[in-house]
């Protein structure tokens, strides 16, 4: 018998948590090169992209009418505020006190609710993913199942991963930290380079040589090349086999990625700026513009999630979940749906950012021999202590 996904949202409220004291996103990764920081933000030479100076990231509680209580967050790296605006001030007026068949009806009228006026992206979309995740999440507890298995009848048991990053100052630094990873069992490892083709094949030697045991790399350039530069990476890294080269282009140049994959060398990957199936279907039909697909949870949910990923196995493209830069919440929901995606790739994992809520969070999401083990908890299989959050919230 299927599981009930109806369900009636009693409240729901969403808080903005910063982890002041704690280590940036980018660690001590070419600290030297001299940053561009403000208060709250920071600039990476080499790639045009801002990040936060420390971890920030909206957290969203959905309370159904029965009083089942699920959480959700969005990767809002940058402006968590403006999600938790969004949802307290806006789409709590919307969608509190009213009954739902399933998650799928929520999501499509919040996303009707503004699709008219433009906002089929961005914030509104981090906002519609975070609600969807704390849904999901209290479906699962209600049903007494991990979402995984309400996604999919037969999700995977176990699955290996790689690092995301290896954020560390020097060459050496980051040898000897992809070798303490692998000593765990780690397989893979991504890097981030920029548009300079020949400095990011000498790092990629460099750390080949150091880690030889490791099995895979792979190379993301954060949208820094031009259309010359990323037709020499494709070629240069895939002569050096990295399991694809992610990000090439700027996010917006449809042709050309077209253009690129027809071109020789590693695999194209993208997808983690789309917040949805309309975004995303153009980009995988013929003449397609990557070779895998890269959906963020923190940005399509567990719903839209599912229908693009069938979107895009429907065209012969398979999907592996991105994960950036949010904590627990986040990273249970992106593993949640690693266990139903196809088992070609290994999953990517920010193994320093799953302990930034400390004691306030409790995962069984644990990694160990290079992967995970689907938990037996319910819902996404974390629990929040909402009395420890207070050191985290900020306050508006």
């Amino acid at each position: 018998m299927s599981a009930n996904t109806s369900f009636s949202i009693k409240s729901i409220e969403s808080v903005h948590l910063a982890f002041k004291n704690s280590a940036s996103y980018w660690e001590s990764y070419r600290a030297s090169e001299g940053d561009r920081q403000t208060e709250r933000f920071e600039f990476k030479k080499g790639w045009q992209t801002v990040y936060a100076r420390y971890i920030e990231t909206p957290l969203v509680k959905v309370t159904f009418s029965d009083g089942t209580v699920g959480w959700g967050e969005a990767n809002t790296g940058i402006g968590p505020d403006v999600v938790t605006l969004i949802v307290n001030g806006l789409m709590a007026q919307m969608i509190e006190g009213q009954e739902y068949e399933s998650p799928a009806v929520l999501w499509d009228f919040l996303y009707d609710a503004q699709r008219g006026r433009g906002y089929s992206s961005g914030f509104w979309l981090d906002a519609l993913a975070a609600i969807d995740i704390a849904v999901w999440d209290a479906i699962g507890k209600r049903e007494q199942s991990p979402v995984a298995a309400l996604l999919d009848p037969n999700p995977r048991k176990q699955f290996d991963v790689y690092l995301s990053g290896v954020r560390r100052s020097t060459l050496e630094e980051r040898i000897s930290h992809v070798k303490s990873w692998i000593d765990t069992g780690l397989r893979g490892a991504k890097i981030f380079l920029t548009g300079d083709v020949a400095a990011g094949t000498a790092e990629l030697d460099g750390l080949m040589a150091g880690a030889p045991e490791l099995e895979q790399w792979m190379v993301d350039t954060l949208w820094m090349c031009s259309h010359e530069s990323a037709e020499l990476g494709k070629i240069e890294y895939g002569k050096r086999n990295v399991r694809f080269f992610e990000c090439p282009l700027q996010p917006e140049d449809l042709m050309g990625h077209q253009e690129l994959v027809k071109k020789p060398g590693a695999d194209i990957a993208l997808g983690e700026h789309f917040r949805s199936r309309y975004q995303m279907e153009q980009w995988v039909q013929q003449p397609r513009a990557l070779d895998v697909y890269q959906p963020d949870i923190g940005r399509t949910g567990f719903t839209d999630y599912m229908v693009q990923m069938g979107i895009a196995a429907k065209a012969g493209i398979k999907t592996t979940p991105h994960m950036g830069s949010g904590v627990s919440v986040f990273q249970a929901a992106t593993l949640q749906c690693a266990a139903v995606a196809p088992p070609d790739y290994l999953q990517e994992f920010q193994g320093g950012l799953s302990d930034r809520l400390e004691k306030a969070s409790d995962t069984a999401w644990q990694y160990a021999d290079g992967g995970f083990v689907l938990p037996d908890r319910p819902g996404i299989g974390v629990e929040i202590n909402e009395t420890l959050l207070e050191p985290f919230i900020v306050k508006h």
